[in-house]
C-alpha cells in the first residue's frame, strides 16, 4: 500500500510539475505579447512626433485598448500555493505565504473564486505529522474528495488527490481538514488551473 502511495505521489508530483511548467510557459508567452504591444505603442509614439498628431493619437488609443482587452478577456487562470499551519475541523486551510503563482488573481490565499466558467483541475499534495487524517476539497460548502494521509504514527505522512470539475462564475473551491486538529507541513501544495 505504501509503495502504491509513493508511486501515486511521484506521478502526481510529475503532473504538478508539468502543469507548473505549462503555466510558466503561458505566463512567458503573455509577457512576450505585452512587450510586443508596448514596443508597438512606443513606436507609435515616435510616429506621432513626426506626423499628424490627431490621427496618430487615435491609433495609439486604439492599440492600447486592444492590448488591455486581450488581457482582460484572457481565459488563462491558475494558481499554486504552499500550505501550512495547524487547523481545526472548521478552519479553511490557507497558503503558508502568498501563493507561488496566481495568474488571474482568483485565489485569495484561502479560497479560489471562479472568474470564468469552465473545466478546472485541482490538486492537493498534503504532508502532515498527523496520522490517518486528511484534507477535503470543497465546492460551495459541499465536500467533494479527500487527500488522506497514511496511518503511520511517527514521522511525516502524505496524501494527495486530484479533481476535475466544471465551475460556474462565482463558484468557490477551498480546503478543510477531515477531522479534529490537523498539522499541515509547509511543503504541502494546493494547485488549481482552468483546463478548458
Amino acid at each position: 500500500m505504501e509503495r502504491v502511495l509513493d508511486e501515486w505521489n511521484i506521478t502526481l508530483t510529475e503532473k504538478v510539475r508539468d502543469l507548473e511548467m505549462n503555466t510558466q510557459k503561458k505566463i512567458h508567452d503573455m509577457e512576450k505579447m505585452m512587450r510586443q504591444v508596448l514596443l508597438t505603442v512606443n513606436q507609435m509614439d515616435v510616429k506621432l512626433e513626426n506626423s499628424d498628431v490627431h490621427n496618430m493619437s487615435l491609433e495609439i488609443e486604439k492599440l492600447k485598448k486592444e492590448g488591455f482587452n486581450h488581457v482582460k478577456n484572457s481565459t488563462d487562470i491558475g494558481f499554486t500555493a504552499r500550505l501550512g499551519g495547524t487547523y481545526s475541523r472548521s478552519d479553511i486551510i490557507k497558503a503558508y505565504n502568498s501563493p507561488i503563482f496566481n495568474y488571474g488573481n482568483a485565489y485569495n490565499g484561502s479560497v479560489f473564486t471562479c472568474p470564468i466558467q469552465g473545466l478546472y483541475l485541482f490538486q492537493v499534495s498534503l504532508i502532515s505529522n498527523t496520522a490517518g487524517d486528511g484534507v477535503f476539497i470543497y465546492k460551495n460548502g459541499h465536500q467533494l474528495i479527500l487527500a488522506y494521509t497514511s496511518e503511520r504514527s511517527q514521522g511525516l505522512n502524505s496524501g494527495s488527490v486530484s479533481l476535475v470539475i466544471n465551475l460556474d462564475i462565482g463558484d468557490q473551491v477551498y480546503l478543510l481538514p477531515n477531522s479534529g486538529s490537523l498539522r499541515v507541513d509547509g511543503e504541502s501544495v494546493f494547485t488549481g488551473v482552468k483546463i478548458n
